[in-house]
Parts: C-alpha cells; structure tokens; sequence
C-alpha cells in the first residue's frame, strides 16, 4: 500500500512538472506574438493574489482564481485581454486539468516576468479555485471589492478600505496593506518594481461617446496605453527604480515616466528609498527579492 501510495504520489508530481512547463511555454509564445501582455498578465496575477478583503482574516483569499468574477472592479480595468489569455491556456490542458485556475494564473505571471528577460520565479502548485466571488456573508471565504472593515491610517491617505491598494496611498498606507498581508517594507518596494512592466490606460484618442460615458468596455480597448517608465515598457529589469531617482532629483525628461502617487511614495519617504537605492545599483539583488516576493504573494 505504502508503495503505491508512494508511485501515485511521484506520478502526480511529474504531472504537475509536465503541465507547469505547458502553460509556462504557452504564455512564453503569446508574449513572444505580443510582448506587451507580459506586464498586464504580471497585473493579473497580482491582483487574483492580493484580494483578501477581511481585515481580521488576511490569509482568506489569496491566488484563488476570483478575478475571474471580479473584471467590474474599477482596479481590474484593462484585465480582460490577459485572462482570455490565461483561460485558454487553461481550457486547453491536456486530458484532465492538472492545475487549477489560480495555479495557471500564478504560473503566467511568473513566466510572463522570465519571458520579459527578468528572473525565473519556481511556483509551487495546488492552490483551489473559488467558484464565485460574488457570494457575501459573515461566514463566507468569498471577497468583496471593499475590507469588510478599514484598516484606519493617522490620515486619509494611509487609511485602506479596498481589497486591492488604491493609487493615492501614502508610504504609511502603503505600509498598512502590504504590513496585513504579512510584508516587510523590503519585500513591497521589490513587488512594485513590477511597474517596470506594463501600461496606463489613459484618456488619450478615447472616442467622444466614452469620454462621456467611460464604459468597462471603454476602458479596456482605450486606443492609447502610457508606459510606467517609458524605456523598453516590455523587458523586466531595475530601470523603474532608476527612474525614480532620477525623478526625485529632477532629472527626467517629459513623457520618460508616468507615475502614479504609490510610485513616487517610494522616494519620498526615506524608510523606502533606502530599498530603491539599493534595486537601482544591484539588479541582481532586485531580482532576487522580487522573487522571492512574488512567491510569498501567490502562495
């Protein structure tokens, strides 16, 4: 029995080896098509990872798979195209589906970061999908776009009250979501060097009728994305945390970086720009704890 039980056992984990390397070098040749959904891919994963909306439980959700029912969220704009991506990577599964949704989306994000030239991120595999965000109640493991509570801040700024981390955070609120999610300040000023990758949806060329009613569906075909950091947008590396120094001494040009408040909060704040300082000079090091987060995050 023990030795069947044991064969059983390796022949699940080839499996999971087996249909791991599937959906990583069937997300490596979608970006290779399109090099662009390497960072919005990244963004999904993150965000099906980060949504944990009861302030006493930070361990309920998690990579789960829920941003499947989630896409009418305000956060998750621009969503649609990279989880068509993931969803057909998972329906097409040989024989049984090994893995399941959250671990496809775990494993994209992953892969999506090798495919850009960054770190191959080992992701560990067994998570379970949940069948439907949308069900609420005081018993329930399911999440809501809001905390059930807000974790109240010294001001308004540092005050989180949604699953996801809103734009306008300061460095004490950043502090906050990323500290109940069980993060050290290292740990989210490597996550967000993420913002290397990936685009802004922004109003630019928007038809008239969705600048005057901007739509869900407005916003994820929006005509014109703007880059974080607008040199090479689709390869992962230290430039974001580069950028950022230099945009601290007022070094940058126009239309090199588009930043949004939680970026800039990284060098405005001296607990937080030491970790900038040191990503900037050590790519290496920036890869390594960026790993490292990212593995903490989705599992």
């Amino acid at each position: 029995r023990n030795n069947n039980a044991s064969i059983q056992e390796d022949n699940t984990i080839i499996e999971l080896g087996i249909a791991s390397k599937y959906v990583r070098n069937q997300v490596i040749e979608n970006i290779q098509q399109d090099p662009t959904v390497a960072g919005s891919l990244l963004r999904l994963a993150f965000h099906d990872a980060a949504v944990r909306s009861k302030l006493s439980h930070p361990n309920i959700g998690g990579s789960d798979g829920s941003i499947r029912y989630e896409l009418e969220w305000s956060e998750n704009r621009g969503l649609g195209k990279p989880l068509k991506i993931v969803q057909n990577i998972y329906d097409s599964q040989q024989r049984q589906r090994v893995l399941s949704f959250a671990d496809v989306t775990a494993l994209a994000g992953a892969a999506a970061v090798e495919a850009a030239n960054g770190p191959k991120i080992e992701i560990k595999l067994g998570r379970k999908d949940i069948n439907n965000s949308k069900k609420k109640g005081s018993g329930s493991n399911y999440n809501n776009q809001k905390l059930d509570r807000p974790l109240i801040g010294e001001t308004e700024r540092s005050t989180v009250s949604t699953s996801l981390p809103s734009a306008g955070l300061d460095s004490l609120g950043l502090r906050n979501y990323f500290g109940r999610l069980g993060f050290s300040e290292k740990e989210f000023v490597a996550l967000m060097g993420a913002h290397d990758l990936g685009r802004h949806v922004t109003l630019t060329d928007m038809p008239k009728e969705c600048l005057r009613n901007l739509t869900r569906t407005c916003l994820e075909e929006a005509p014109v994305l703007a880059p974080f950091v607008s040199k090479d947008p689709d390869t992962f590396s230290n430039d974001y945390y580069k950028t950022l120094l230099r945009w601290y001494d007022r070094e940058i040009k126009f239309g090199e970086a588009l930043f949004i408040p939680t970026d800039v909060d990284l060098v405005v704040d001296d607990g937080l720009k030491k970790y900038v300082v040191e990503f900037a000079n050590d790519e290496e090091l920036f890869f390594t704890e960026f790993s490292h987060a990212y593995q903490k995050l989705v599992e």
